[in-house]
């Protein structure tokens, strides 16, 4: 005989069932769900054929339900949650099997994920696609589908985000010559998952606006007052090794040839 002696309620909506089974008490931790399905509310005799599905089924239900716990925290794709159990059970078999009725039950959909997730990017994120396509592979997801769902995100989208980034990069002066700002910019954006030749074209475009941003006059005099310490110039080789030392540093070979002859003037005098 089956007899459920108690039904005691534990933290996160589970239950204790308290079983006396052939002389013997056994404990079983079940789910809110289980416990309404096989209407074991009350304390009652079990039929064989209700005992083994409490025995059977509690397992996979309180997967099911730790799953559902941690795909409304966030969304998640397969592949997450598919880690997520793996934590709580070895068995490969109850783990498919508990995707499947996530899939079944609309839980689970990895184009539904990958349509918001790329939407939302699109909408209130300064990155670019490489960057979207990398994430979403880290999640699980084949590239098959996040290509698919990428040609949403045009070329003149791209475009007007790098155009916001630099505007963002250019409110305050930049304390860099402009070679330098140049390329930090680049790298910047080509590590945000933007397309190069729209960098590009975009860094071209916004060439004044990045240049107003810097005086490098005053960069290159600091640079300049340093230098001299190390090196006399009115010696022919120790000039060049100074103009060499700043077209390094990124400045505009012109100024420095004006900075220079100008730092060689005052010296003399």
């Amino acid at each position: 005989m089956n007899k459920l002696i108690e039904i005691k309620k534990t933290k996160k909506n589970r239950y204790l069932l308290i079983i006396n089974h052939e002389n013997k008490e056994e404990k079983h931790l079940v789910s809110e769900n289980m416990i309404i399905t096989y209407n074991l509310l009350t304390p009652r005799t079990l039929s064989d054929e209700e005992y083994k599905i409490i025995t059977k089924v509690k397992t996979e239900d309180l997967l099911y339900e730790k799953a559902l716990n941690f795909i409304d925290y966030k969304m998640r794709t397969i592949s997450e949650v598919k880690k997520r159990l793996k934590k709580e059970t070895e068995d490969e078999e109850l783990i498919n099997k508990t995707i499947q009725r996530l899939k079944k039950d609309q839980y689970l959909n990895d184009n539904l994920y990958v349509e918001t997730y790329i939407n939302e990017k699109i909408d209130y994120s300064l990155v670019g696609p490489a960057y979207l396509k990398e994430k979403l592979i880290l999640k699980g997801i084949h590239y098959d589908l996040i290509d698919q769902v990428l040609l949403k995100f045009k070329d003149e989208v791209q475009y007007q985000k790098i155009a916001e980034i630099i505007k963002n990069e250019t409110k305050y002066k930049i304390k860099k010559p402009y070679r330098k700002a140049y390329l930090s910019l680049k790298r910047k954006l080509v590590n945000k998952g933007f397309s190069l030749n729209i960098i590009e074209a975009a860094l071209i475009s916004n060439q004044a606006r990045i240049k107003g941003a810097i005086d490098e006059e005053p960069l290159i005099k600091k640079e300049l007052t340093v230098l001299k310490k190390r090196y006399n110039l009115h010696n022919y080789e120790e000039k060049s090794k100074v103009i060499k030392a700043l077209l390094n540093k990124g400045f505009d070979y012109e100024l420095i040839k004006k900075s220079v002859k100008e730092g060689d003037a005052y010296d003399s005098f």
